[in-house]
């Protein structure tokens, strides 16, 4: 009988962050270049990343309701000053994200532990990215899918790791986080969980973490 989970981060330890490669950044300022913005490259990330939150500080992440993510649109439409509609630029954002890198092998890895414990992923992503995430790790060979978007509540806020806790009914002790991130670490670890702070080139630091962990 299983008794532990191995839980992955998505962004940086399976979807590529990394400077050099064709990333999230490179994919946002591809798509506001195809909408014919005429800002900078710096300037494309930095508005782009300013319209995250509404007027009431709630994050474009935290959301899943159509209209409230329509309203994310429109703040980048009038803040990065393109002319198109939102089906457009669903259509583009899909089409340029789907190129981002991603580590195949480390998504075999951890499809591999299936057998030996849960596995899940906890990853702090927006609406739009949903059908992206689950090309690259192919959310039926999980056992646990906790996103964001959907939980209205992100890393790390302590209620997402709560939600976690409750819906796979194990001891703290018998956790390990798999992030990139040092703040989603540090609350993973006040809470009793293992931690492994990786990035998804980092794959034998992953393996021996989880090997580790699997032989307490």
């Amino acid at each position: 009988m299983k008794n532990k989970i191995v839980i992955c981060d998505w962004g940086g330890v399976i979807e590529s962050h990394t400077p050099g490669e064709y990333n999230t950044h490179t994919a946002i300022i591809n798509i506001f270049h195809r909408l014919k913005s005429t800002l900078s490259d710096e300037q494309i990330l930095e508005n782009y990343i300013s319209c995250d939150q509404d007027e009431d500080g709630k994050i474009i992440s935290e959301v899943n309701q159509l209209e409230e993510i329509k309203l994310w649109f429109y703040r980048i439409k009038e803040k990065i000053n393109i002319n198109c509609s939102f089906e457009e630029f669903c259509k583009i954002y899909e089409e340029e994200f789907q190129k981002v890198n991603f580590y195949k092998e480390v998504v075999q890895f951890i499809h591999s532990l299936k057998d030996k414990c849960y596995i899940g992923i906890l990853s702090n992503l927006g609406y739009l990215d949903k059908k992206r995430i689950d090309y690259q790790v192919d959310f039926k060979k999980f056992d646990y899918i906790w996103l964001s978007f959907e939980l209205e509540c992100q890393k790390p806020d302590y209620k997402i790791y709560e939600i976690v806790e409750n819906q796979c009914n194990l001891n703290p002790k018998y956790i390990l986080l798999i992030d990139d991130t040092k703040e989603n670490i540090e609350m993973a670890e006040k809470r009793g969980w293992n931690t492994c702070q990786a990035f998804g080139y980092e794959l034998d630091k992953i393996k021996e973490s989880i090997l580790d962990f699997l032989q307490k």
